[in-house]
């Protein structure tokens, strides 16, 4: 595990694997209806097995990047599920309050980001 990667990989190997299975235990444990309720608002087909496929992707590829297992696989699996909670959640484009169409575009952002990171994770 690990063989031939710097600490410094290494800390932010396991930093994003930590955020999607922290993430992923507090949205699939409480939070699961409200996730559930946005989906089926938001018009998304299949809400339920699309959510519990999101939260597969983000359970399984956590768990392959902390255990540094076939990391490239991991890394598109969270990019996916990443760029779709994404376009899910974060409709910046439809909010009428400022503050709240602010912070929605600032999840985008975060969430470009960690697309980046997980881009690196594959090199």
């Amino acid at each position: 595990m690990f063989e031939g990667q710097s600490a410094l990989h290494i800390s932010g190997q396991l930093l994003i694997a930590f955020l999607f299975l922290a993430t992923g235990i507090i949205n699939a444990g409480w939070k699961f209806q409200q996730h559930l309720d946005r989906m089926i608002d938001a018009r998304v087909p299949f809400a339920r097995p699309a959510l519990i496929t999101g939260f597969a992707l983000q359970f399984v590829g956590g768990a392959m990047l902390a255990l540094d297992y076939r990391v490239p696989l991991a890394a598109v699996m969270l990019i996916v599920f990443t760029v779709v909670a994404t376009a899910i959640f974060h409709r910046f484009w439809l909010i009428e309050d400022p503050l709240r169409r602010h912070l929605a575009l600032s999840f985008v952002f975060n969430n470009i980001g960690i697309v980046g990171g997980l881009l690196l994770m594959m090199g």
